[in-house]
C-alpha cells in the first residue's frame, strides 16, 4: 500500500487556475477602459495585475516542485503523471499568453510606469475606495495561499499518520514472527527428548530379552547337573 493517499496536486492546481481566471478578468476589465490609460480605475487595475500575475508564477514554480515530487517519488500511476503534465504544459502556455497580452498593451506594463504617466497629482486623487479593493485582492490571494498550505499541511499529517501505522502494523508482525520461532524451538525441543526417551525404553527392551534367555539357560544348565 503507498503511504500517499492524495497529495496536494490538485488543491494546487485548482488554485493556480482561478488565479488565472481572476487574471483574465482584470486584463479584459483594464482593456474595456480602452485608453484612459491616465485614470484611476486603470492604474488599479494595472496594481491588481501586477500582483495576480506575480502570485500566479509563483504558485506555478510551486505547482512544478509538486510534480517533480510526484515523479520522484513515484506517488500516483504513469497515466495521472501524465495528464498532470499535460495540465502543467497547458496552465504554462496560458501564462505566457497572459505575458504576451500584459507586454502587448504595455511593453512597461509595472505599476510605477502608470502612476509616472498620471503624474503625483492623479496619484494623489485617487480615491480610497480603489486602495481599499486593492487591499481587498491582495488578502483574497494571501487567503487562498493560506487554505492551499492548511491543506498541504494536512496532507502530510495524514502521510505521517499512515507511516506510524504502517510502522506499528510491521513491529506487531516481527513480534508475532519472534514468538512463533521460539514456539517452534520449544516444540523442536521437545521432540528431541522425547524421541531420546523412546530410544532409551527400546535399549532397556531389548537387553530385558537377553538376559531372560541367560537366566533360562543357567536354570535349565542347574538342572542338568543337579539331576
Amino acid at each position: 500500500m503507498s503511504l500517499v493517499d492524495h497529495d496536494s496536486w490538485d488543491i494546487e492546481f485548482e488554485g493556480c487556475e482561478r488565479l488565472r481566471h481572476q487574471l483574465l478578468g482584470l486584463l479584459h476589465k483594464r482593456r474595456q477602459l480602452g485608453g484612459a490609460i491616465a485614470s484611476p480605475e486603470y492604474a488599479k487595475l494595472t496594481n491588481s495585475i501586477d500582483v495576480s500575475r506575480e502570485q500566479l508564477v509563483k504558485d506555478v514554480k510551486h505547482l512544478k516542485v509538486i510534480l517533480d515530487n510526484a515523479i520522484t517519488w513515484e506517488s500516483c500511476s504513469e497515466h495521472e503523471l501524465q495528464q498532470r503534465r499535460i495540465n502543467f504544459d497547458k496552465l504554462n502556455s496560458d501564462l505566457r499568453s497572459i505575458d504576451a497580452t500584459i507586454n502587448s498593451a504595455h511593453p512597461s506594463s509595472s505599476s510605477t510606469s502608470v502612476w509616472q504617466q498620471m503624474g503625483t497629482t492623479a496619484a494623489a486623487a485617487a480615491p480610497p475606495s480603489d486602495i481599499v479593493s486593492l487591499k481587498l485582492t491582495q488578502a483574497t490571494i494571501l487567503e487562498e495561499q493560506d487554505r492551499g498550505l492548511e491543506a498541504l499541511s494536512a496532507t502530510l499529517s495524514r502521510q505521517r499518520q499512515l507511516a506510524t501505522q504502517v510502522y506499528e502494523e510491521v513491529d506487531d508482525q516481527h513480534n508475532i514472527l519472534d514468538n512463533l520461532a521460539n514456539t517452534m524451538d520449544r516444540v523442536e525441543a521437545g521432540v528431541q527428548r522425547e524421541t531420546r526417551t523412546i530410544g532409551q525404553v527400546t535399549r532397556k527392551d531389548s537387553t530385558w530379552g537377553y538376559w531372560l534367555v541367560i537366566v533360562l539357560l543357567f536354570v535349565a544348565i542347574l538342572i542338568v547337573v543337579l539331576v
